[in-house]
């Protein structure tokens, strides 16, 4: 009985959680419908995405995108073979998912461009003649994956500047990484297992369906960088922030995967100048973009997150200087702000808004 309520939770939370996640999804694309539709709005808005394009640019330079991008290329090719190894251990072996091969495709067809096709037989040989199985291996594996997982959450929170976090210990880390994986590896067995139904597969057939075949490489995609925004970051990021920046780095990295091709095959001839190890420096090019970009759209995520933040203070000032006295006020909280902000300081702070409010 214990067991039946345990699951029930455990599949309502994740119905709730991506009922909220469609819902913001949905009015999120309202609104934007709103504001095109009205030339007031869209004149302004013009100005707002001037403005904000100009903020997001100097944010981009000063927090090094792509210098963090380039050490975080070197320690994916140290820790993402034994991070694949390591999934491919824990998940299932069922012959009806046939996973290992539907994984193999998923990462072929839409995270690696074409003109890197070539590392193909890498993966293949990962596929078909896994690492001996014993507890160093084992070991070894986790604490490469976890220094993976920790460097890339590390990077994540600086950027998104996440105030007022506390601590966790290497037990809590080393849980929430576990969960991670596992909840990872969960949807991608529903995602494999549903796209392999055969009334889904009869629907894709039609050709009145046939655009879907175009969508869905995109849907997962940024479905991909929603769960990594969203369960890699210590803090929590709002939801609509969330959505924005995954849709508009979904859409700058689909764009940048066929401007790379474009770059590889037109514009430069690797294959005369490195002859059979061509392939490396393509697949290391790849790898930074991926970074880049992938550091890019928490960068857009922090900045709208913050510009939102800054547009509530300027509406209720209000109700930031009750706020701010009633943490004030409460002696846990004072406690944990002095840590942070002296008295005259927080005090200077009321005054100020006190004065813009009258």
């Amino acid at each position: 009985m214990t067991k039946k309520k345990a699951q029930g939770g455990l599949w309502s939370s994740l119905g709730l959680a991506f009922g909220n996640y469609f819902r913001t999804l949905v009015s999120e694309l309202k609104e934007l419908w709103l504001h095109l539709k009205d030339p007031a709005k869209r004149k302004d808005g013009w100005k707002k995405v001037s403005g904000f394009i100009l903020t997001f640019y100097r944010r981009f330079s000063s927090e090094s995108i792509l210098k963090e991008s380039a050490s975080l290329t070197y320690i994916t090719i140290l820790g993402f073979i034994p991070f694949l190894m390591f999934i491919l251990i824990i998940a299932p072996e069922l012959p009806f998912l046939n996973l290992k091969d539907k994984f193999y495709n998923l990462v072929m067809n839409n995270f690696i461009p074409s003109s890197a096709k070539a590392v193909n037989t890498v993966f293949e040989d990962l596929l078909d003649r896994p690492a001996g199985f014993n507890i160093f291996t084992f070991v070894t594996m986790v604490i490469t994956s976890y220094s993976l997982f920790r460097v890339i959450r590390d990077t994540f929170d600086r950027i998104l500047n996440t105030g007022f976090r506390y601590s966790q210990d290497i037990l809590s880390q080393l849980i929430k990484f576990l969960g991670t994986i596992i909840l990872g590896l969960f949807i991608m067995i529903l995602l494999f297992s549903s796209s392999s139904l055969p009334l889904i597969s009869k629907l894709l057939k039609l050709e009145m369906l046939q655009w879907l075949t175009y969508v869905i490489p995109f849907l997962l995609q940024f479905a991909g960088i929603v769960f990594l925004y969203a369960l890699m970051p210590s803090g929590r990021v709002k939801r609509h922030a969330l959505f924005r920046g995954a849709f508009w780095t979904t859409v700058i990295w689909v764009l940048a995967k066929s401007l790379f091709d474009f770059y590889i095959y037109r514009l430069t001839n690797f294959q005369a100048v490195y002859g059979v190890l061509a392939t490396l420096p393509i697949f290391l090019m790849w790898i930074y973009v991926n970074w880049v970009i992938i550091l890019g759209g928490i960068v857009l995520v922090s900045v709208i997150n913050h510009s939102d933040q800054e547009e509530a203070h300027e509406r209720q000032p209000k109700h930031l200087v009750k706020v701010t006295l009633e943490m004030y006020s409460d002696t846990k909280q004072n406690n944990r702000l002095e840590k942070f902000l002296g008295k005259e300081v927080l005090m200077e702070l009321a005054d100020v808004l006190d004065e813009e409010m009258k």
